[in-house]
C-alpha cells in the first residue's frame, strides 16, 4: 500500500485583511502590517492578486502575480503603531511694546 502525501500550503502567511490603508498579513511566528502609503505599489493590485503571497524564506514575501519582493525589514520599518509625539520647545514670544497706560 502506497501513502499519497498531497501538497499543501506550508508558507504559513497568509492575508487577514484588506483595508484602506494597507493590508495584513499573519505569518508563521509574526503579524505584520503594510501600509500603502509606504508600499503604493499595491494599490492598484486587485485583490486576489495580493493574496496570493508566498514566503520562499523566512525573510522574504513574494507576491508572484505582481512582480514584488518585500524583504520582511523593509515591512517592519513602517509600523503600524503610532510614537509618541515629541515635545515641541515654545519659542520666545515676542511682546509687542505697545502704549502704557501708567
Amino acid at each position: 500500500m502506497k501513502s499519497i502525501i498531497r501538497c499543501q500550503d506550508v508558507t504559513g502567511i497568509e492575508v487577514m485583511n484588506i483595508t484602506k490603508y494597507g493590508l495584513w498579513l499573519l505569518t508563521s511566528d509574526s503579524e505584520l502590517f503594510i501600509s500603502f502609503q509606504g508600499f503604493p505599489q499595491f494599490l492598484d493590485a486587485s485583490v486576489s492578486k495580493i493574496m496570493k503571497v508566498q514566503q520562499p524564506n523566512p525573510n522574504l514575501l513574494h507576491w508572484p502575480d505582481l512582480g514584488i519582493d518585500l524583504a520582511i525589514q523593509s515591512v517592519l520599518r513602517f509600523p503600524l503603531a503610532a510614537k509618541p509625539p515629541i515635545p515641541r520647545r515654545r519659542s520666545p514670544q515676542r511682546v509687542k511694546a505697545g502704549p502704557t497706560n501708567q
